[in-house]
């Protein structure tokens, strides 16, 4: 009796021993199940959300003390590995700062993905007078009320902060030069990736363009790139010299996407109207839209700058995007922050490059009005290259040369009576020579909006009615061996596009 009571003492303990270790077990796994699910893999960055960065990182800082001679690079940040840069701070003592200049480079590209003044990249534009920035991708703090410190410099430049994400694969540089020395300090909040980290193949650029003064029959660029990427945001400003109208009227912007492979556009209002605001700008700022800066003297005489980050509503492509702004005779200067995959390309296509534009005609009020086209219009303009007087009808007419750019042609700029709006209700013949090596079968890919007739060596081919807004046709054709005239009569009337008046052609 005593031995079987032994035995079941001695089973029991066997039995909570095991019970103990399986508790064990579940805990420590139940700890992992825990730690693993505290993170998700990726987050989505909050002032670029469609950028998916890794959660599994170390949270990183550099900092730099600042002293520039002319003409010698310095380094602020050299990091080798994987990580992204969340987060730049800058502050110099000095106030003219206008010749410093900043230079980014990740991932070892032979060129940095950013070159620019030091004060274009941060949103100070066109030399203003220094003015808070409160958005998504920039917040900057002008020293506006230092005058009875003798330990801070009177003439302080602003604290300059950058909130888009950097990420990097292999490594990231950021470095500073300037024509006369600076002093100041840096600081560098990043995220440092362990080894072997999945990582977006996605990489920041920025682009500065500038022009004192625009060109009315030049649209101003603000982002011009190909490969695969998205537009995250930009920041532009203005100085009025034309003060024959509202500096706000200029027709917008335009956004000219994927030529290469499906294009489509984005097209604007009015300037103000393109950032949110209503009736010209006041000094409003938000996380995506705002008017840092606005000096309004009159109706007719106003400088500001504005910004539009797209982090609600990211602009993607995947070939090209080509985005730029009406213009009229002021000052501009622009930077477009942007993403893309490193050695992207657009794929390679087919298309007419040299292009010749003529007219206006007045017969475009109705589709009837517009396919009476002058037989004899058709046969004299699909005879070669035009001269730069052309004679139609007993009528001299002046021919422009228009180079395509990604397939695009251009005509808003072309002829106008109260820039930069282009011409309604009016007909143009634009012209172009498609060479073929042999002769063969095609599909003539055309894109526009409004109406369009197309000739091919002087034959209709197509009428197109795209009155509504912008789409694309596929026109079978023949190309003959050799050149080949394509001609087409277009027009511009107002519709859901607004004022586009852009074409994209090539041959598939």
């Amino acid at each position: 009796m005593r031995t079987n009571l032994l035995r079941y003492f001695y089973s029991l303990q066997l039995v909570l021993a095991a019970l103990a270790v399986t508790s064990a077990c579940l805990l420590v796994v139940s700890a992992h199940a825990q730690k693993a699910e505290s993170f998700p893999p990726t987050y989505a960055d909050p002032a670029v959300p469609l950028l998916q960065l890794p959660t599994d990182f170390r949270a990183r800082r550099a900092t730099a003390n600042i002293s520039l001679l002319p003409g010698k690079p310095v380094e602020i940040f050299n990091a080798t590995g994987a990580g992204c840069v969340r987060h730049l701070w800058f502050v110099f003592g000095e106030k003219n700062i206008e010749d410093l200049f900043i230079e980014i480079t990740v991932d070892g590209a032979a060129e940095p993905q950013v070159r620019m003044p030091f004060r274009s990249f941060f949103g100070a534009l066109l030399g203003f007078e220094d003015y808070h920035i409160n958005s998504a991708g920039l917040a900057n703090f002008p020293n506006f009320t230092i005058t009875n410190d003798v330990h801070i410099p009177t003439k302080a430049s602003p604290g300059w902060n950058l909130y888009l994400p950097i990420p990097f694969s292999k490594g990231c540089r950021i470095a500073l030069h300037a024509g006369s020395a600076k002093n100041g300090g840096g600081m560098i909040d990043w995220q440092q990736y362990r080894d072997g980290m999945k990582l977006t193949p996605l990489r920041f650029h920025a682009q500065r363009n500038i022009a004192q003064p625009g060109k009315p029959t030049e649209p101003f660029p603000i982002a011009e790139t190909e490969g695969t990427g998205f537009l995250a945001g930009y920041i532009m400003g203005w100085r009025q010299r034309d003060h024959g109208d509202m500096v706000f009227h200029n027709s917008g912007t335009r956004l000219l996407i994927d030529g290469q492979t499906d294009p489509h556009v984005i097209c604007g209002h009015n300037v103000e109207d393109d950032f949110g605001f209503s009736w010209g700008f006041n000094q409003y700022q938000t996380r995506w839209v705002g008017c840092p800066y606005r000096d309004n003297r009159r109706r007719t005489d106003q400088d500001g700058v504005y910004y539009r980050f797209f982090g609600p509503d990211p602009i993607p492509f995947r070939s090209s995007l080509i985005f730029t702004s009406a213009a009229r005779p002021d000052d501009y200067e622009a930077v477009s922050y942007f993403y893309k995959v490193l050695g992207s390309k657009a794929p390679p296509f087919v298309a007419p490059q040299g292009w010749q534009v003529i007219g206006p005609f007045p017969d475009s009020d109705n589709l009837e009005a517009f396919k009476k086209s002058d037989p004899n219009f058709v046969r004299q303009l699909s005879q070669g290259n035009w001269a730069r007087k052309v004679t139609l009808g007993g009528k001299e007419f002046t021919s422009h040369n228009l180079t395509a750019k990604f397939g695009w042609v251009r005509l808003e700029g072309v002829y106008q009576t109260r820039y930069p709006y282009p011409r309604t209700d009016q007909s143009f013949y634009v012209h172009a020579t498609a060479t073929s090596g042999s002769k063969r079968r095609v599909k003539l890919r055309l894109s526009l909006d409004n109406w369009a007739i197309v000739y091919l060596n002087g034959q209709q081919v197509a009428l197109i009615d795209h009155a509504e807004e912008f789409e694309t046709v596929k026109i079978p054709v023949t190309l003959n061996k050799g050149d080949n005239q394509l001609l087409i009569k277009t027009n511009n009337r107002m519709n859901r596009e607004r004022h586009l008046w852009a074409i994209h052609c090539a041959v598939e």
